[in-house]
């Protein structure tokens, strides 16, 4: 089950709501074990059951737990994420407020719960065609934050939109982490929201961020984050951010326009004009960087004429 897509609308996975880790991660069990696709063969509608047992969540997610303790643990998550709203932003300025999830049944003997999505949530779990973000549960699966789960599904999105580095105000990144309500104190939030998710986001996934601060008088206003697949570490600089002049050097090298003009994410354009060659490079350079892992061209070696450092 760790190799399950997660897959969720845009919209969805930029909504407003708070949640504790338990709760996000029995919700993204559930998830996982939806079919998004538009053609599917089984619909899913607002009947559709999904069932998690305590030794699913245990593989996935908590090893260490007894048995009693992960099935309290379950029905606790499962209780409070019945009650758990979402504000989703919808064209025109109009906003949705739903619930995640419109029933749950409780089975001790068997030490499983059985879930119902609400109708309102399911258009933005299913039949998913465009604007949509998934990963692999196991991507997830070591997090151990709720706002690391949170911003790593953030920076997927981002990344699949084409963008490696987001500015944000401080509220606004407050509502994204569903702590509009808590951590007053600058200092509280860098150190138990910002740095904690980014510190474990770098540790345990394949993920490289890096975060600067806007002050404005005396106050913090905003920030930066900055953020690129770790497959480019080779290629980044000395203080953890993405080089695209770096990546622009690689992409004008006639030797990589030789070694991958067959890349296969290339459009026929890319493949018989030099321009959109480099165009549609520099984008899929810093998207899937793993896809360029020909022997001995790897894009650290398109590289000489830069001076290290930069």
């Amino acid at each position: 089950m760790k190799d399950n897509l997660v897959a969720q609308s845009n919209n969805l996975v930029s909504a407003s709501y708070i949640m504790t880790t338990l709760e996000k991660e029995l919700l993204l069990a559930c998830i996982s074990k939806i079919d998004s696709r538009p053609n599917r063969p089984v619909e899913v509608t607002k009947q559709t059951k999904f069932t998690i047992s305590v030794k699913t969540m245990k593989e996935l997610f908590y090893n260490e737990r007894t048995n009693d303790n992960a099935y309290r643990d379950l029905r606790r998550a499962a209780n409070r994420l019945f009650e758990r709203e979402v504000t989703i932003k919808l064209e025109d300025n109009q906003t949705l407020r739903t619930r995640f999830v419109s029933g749950i049944r409780f089975d001790p003997k068997k030490a499983q719960i059985t879930v119902t999505f609400a109708e309102d949530i399911l258009p933005y779990l299913t039949e998913l065609s465009a604007n949509f973000t998934k990963y692999r549960l196991h991507e997830v699966a070591e997090l151990s934050s709720v706002h690391s789960m949170r911003l790593y599904e953030l920076i997927v999105m981002w990344t699949n939109q084409f963008q490696y580095s987001k500015e944000l105000d401080l509220d606004d990144f407050k509502e994204l982490m569903g702590v509009q309500n808590s951590y007053k104190q600058f200092g509280q939030l860098r150190e138990f929201v910002i740095e904690k998710a980014i510190n474990e986001i770098n540790q345990k996934t394949n993920y490289k961020v890096s975060v600067s601060y806007k002050k404005v008088s005396r106050s913090f206003v905003g920030l930066t984050l900055s953020f690129y697949k770790k497959t480019l570490d080779k290629i980044a600089c000395k203080n953890g951010t993405l080089s695209q002049d770096k990546i622009k050097a690689i992409v004008n090298s006639v030797q990589f326009m030789n070694d991958y003009n067959d890349h296969p994410k290339l459009s026929y354009e890319g493949k018989m004009n030099t321009d959109a060659f480099k165009r549609e490079m520099m984008l899929i350079i810093q998207r899937e960087p793993e896809s360029f892992n020909k022997k001995n061209k790897g894009l650290e070696s398109y590289l000489a004429p830069i001076k290290n450092g930069n």
